[in-house]
């Protein structure tokens, strides 16, 4: 048979298997089988096949019938009673054990959370338009120009390292310059490095501005051109050097309204989550006693120690003997 047909005949065969007639459809909730205390439902059976590959279906057996049969004794009975001989063991109980469980429950919780609040509080076209003209700097950013800078005490020392920046070996000498020169200590490491420049003087980094002095000389030149002349910077002056440039960009409503819708689902979901976490602490939280996680064994950068009982002197390990030893190389 042609791959193309095999891969329908496997299509039709899932189709089959995971689209019930209507009568079975209506009886979802009836048991197909009884484990111990558990039963399995029609609808149980129906939700795992769907996540079965259709390849995979066919090695249960040849018909629909026997598929869903083979699949419901050797995949789902033995789940069910594997699970009940470990809980019948205590093996929920192992720490590793529990701690996934948790886990598992917590993110079905989550989950169950999240549709709670969909269907409480759904994100409305409003609210997403408000968002916008609330943050609307966000989303337009005006030009910027990259610009790495020299700051010195007076117009003199500037122009004379204008002068042995001049051609191309003298830009080669610009990051011992600004090393040894700028009085801009914070960026003399790094070339006088000031990142990209807004027309107000903002940078990348919210807490450093500069005199908006330095764009307006910088935005007369071209990418990689150093500007000619000393720009003054309060009673200092500056020898500019343009990188590169960055152009404007206005980002409209539509284009953010998914990232917004994001970050404002974001926030309710934070905010569900700890109403519902502070609720349940004081619903079940009791007899805390944090003076004992100082026997928790942690270090400054994150690495976790062996835990000692309370009262334990540190075990130490004992020391080599300093006494050389003879050996077939002599003393060692």
């Amino acid at each position: 048979m042609r791959p193309g047909r095999i891969a329908l005949s496997a299509a039709l065969l899932a189709a089959t298997l995971l689209v019930p007639p209507r009568a079975v459809a209506e009886s979802d909730n009836n048991v197909i089988a009884t484990v111990g205390d558990a039963k399995l439902m029609v609808a149980d059976v129906q939700r795992r096949l769907r996540h079965v590959p259709s390849f995979q279906l066919k090695t249960y057996g040849k018909t629909p019938g026997e598929i869903r049969e083979n699949f419901v004794k050797k995949v789902m009975i033995p789940e069910v009673l594997y699970a009940q001989e470990a809980r019948r063991r205590k093996l929920d109980e192992i720490p590793k054990v529990a701690t996934r469980i948790r886990g598992a429950l917590r993110s079905t919780m989550i989950k169950a959370l999240e549709v709670e609040v969909q269907k409480k509080d759904p994100i409305a076209p409003e609210q997403i338009r408000i968002y916008y003209r609330a943050h609307k700097a966000e989303f337009n950013t005006p030009r910027r120009i990259r610009i790495w800078r020299i700051l010195v005490a007076d117009k003199a020392a500037a122009e004379k390292i204008l002068e042995q920046v001049k051609g191309t070996e003298g830009l080669q000498r610009w990051s011992k310059l600004a090393r040894l020169e700028s009085q801009d200590k914070a960026t003399s490491m790094r070339n006088g490095n000031l990142g990209f420049v807004r027309p107000d003087g903002r940078t990348g980094t919210p807490r450093v501005r500069v005199d908006p002095a330095l764009f307006a000389a910088a935005n007369k030149v071209k990418d990689g051109q150093v500007v000619p002349e000393p720009v003054a910077e309060g009673k200092q002056w500056a020898v500019v050097w343009r990188r590169g440039s960055m152009p404007a960009v206005q980002r409209t409503l539509e284009d953010e309204s998914s990232s917004i819708r994001h970050v404002l689902w974001r926030k309710r979901m934070e905010a569900a989550s700890s109403g519902l976490v502070a609720k349940l602490e004081k619903e079940h939280v009791s007899g805390r006693n944090d003076k004992l996680l100082q026997y928790v064994d942690v270090s400054d950068v994150g690495d976790v120690g062996t835990r000692e009982r309370p009262g334990l002197l540190p075990r130490r390990h004992p020391r080599a003997s300093s006494v050389p030893k003879p050996s077939e190389h002599g003393l060692r």
